[in-house]
């Protein structure tokens, strides 16, 4: 600084503080303190040496490192997130946090740690420069208005073995409604995601999804077992162009690849009925305060079910001739009709 101000070399307060770690606008102050007073006055100030108060200590840091093997492959927020939830905020760890001073620390904390520890992150964040960015379509403003449903395989359980999740989105919030597993992405998965749907919040006015065989007939007028249980229930099923076009439940699906495996380790999961019970009973509500939003409008468009018996659309109903003695035939056998 002594230097600059003398003009003996040229340099800018940037690059001094690239050399010596300090910020630019401390930089600054100082050069304006060295006219009154002499550098080595300046520099004894009383925290001069010492680390900011607000430092973690090497037993907390430590801590955390020996928390952290328990999920090897973990991005930053939901580290974050878990090591808050299960240490700092945990009645049943309260000794701990006094003994170690385990504190509520920052995002920006975590993502040093995680660079100077070497940690990856499995989610990489796209980068739109120079790219044609499209707008997003404004959600609906009213809850029930538009779900959104996917049915997305992955391997939940780290085991080798895919299940599909079948999720269902309301697109005024961002808000899981509810989700099913099973092996193939499957009508009784759909049966199975819509129900819970239905039983929990009501009756949608649509419901948007991909052209899967599962709920779209190819054949103009037909349609599948699926499609004809909503009609039945006044619901308007409509389909997406593009896996883009649905990019709010795909954005979800994303998510729940991420979290949901190292929430499953640590909520004991082990299997898939265990799995279905629990993702809808608990799992749901925990990842909607996290990422859903309240919609434009308080009122809902949800339309309670009241007595309506879903057991009777909920259903397979063909069509059968009825043949000579009054039979008719359905998977390889025939039966009587008593009527």
């Amino acid at each position: 600084l002594k230097q600059k101000i003398n003009g003996e070399i040229k340099i800018t307060y940037v690059e001094i503080g690239n050399q010596t770690g300090y910020h630019k606008r401390q930089i600054i102050r100082l050069s304006k303190q060295i006219e009154k007073k002499d550098i080595d006055l300046i520099l004894l100030h009383g925290n001069t040496g010492n680390k900011p108060a607000k430092t973690a200590s090497t037993q907390e840091v430590n801590y955390i490192k020996e928390f952290k093997k328990q999920y090897p492959v973990i991005s930053i927020s939901q580290f974050m997130d878990i090591y808050h939830e299960d240490v700092i905020w945990n009645e049943e760890r309260k000794d701990d946090v006094m003994k170690y001073g385990l504190k509520v620390r920052s995002k920006s904390f975590y993502q040093q740690l995680y660079k100077k520890e070497g940690w990856k992150s499995p989610i990489k964040h796209k980068s739109f420069k120079g790219k044609d960015v499209h707008s997003l379509r404004e959600p609906m403003p009213r809850r029930g208005i538009l779900i959104m449903t996917d049915g997305t395989p992955h391997d939940w359980f780290l085991n080798g073995k895919k299940f599909s999740l079948h999720l269902t989105i309301d697109d005024a919030t961002g808000e899981i409604l509810s989700g099913w597993f099973t092996k193939n992405e499957s009508q009784l998965g759909y049966c199975h995601a819509f129900k819970i749907m239905l039983e929990k919040h009501g009756i949608p006015q649509m419901i948007y999804a991909d052209r899967t065989t599962i709920l779209w007939d190819s054949k103009e007028g037909n349609q599948t077992q699926v499609a004809r249980m909503l009609d039945e229930l006044g619901i308007e099923l409509i389909f997406a162009n593009t896996p883009e076009a649905k990019g709010k439940v795909e954005k979800m699906n994303h998510t729940l690849q991420n979290r949901l495996l190292n929430d499953i380790k640590r909520f004991k999961i082990t299997t898939y009925e265990q799995l279905n019970k629990w993702f809808n009973d608990y799992y749901v509500n925990y990842i909607n305060h996290k990422f859903s939003y309240p919609p434009k409008d308080e009122e809902t468009e949800f339309v309670p079910l009241n007595n309506t018996d879903l057991s009777k659309i909920f259903c397979i109903k063909v069509e059968r001739k009825i043949l000579n003695g009054n039979m008719f035939s359905y998977g390889n056998n025939y039966y009587i009709s008593l009527k």
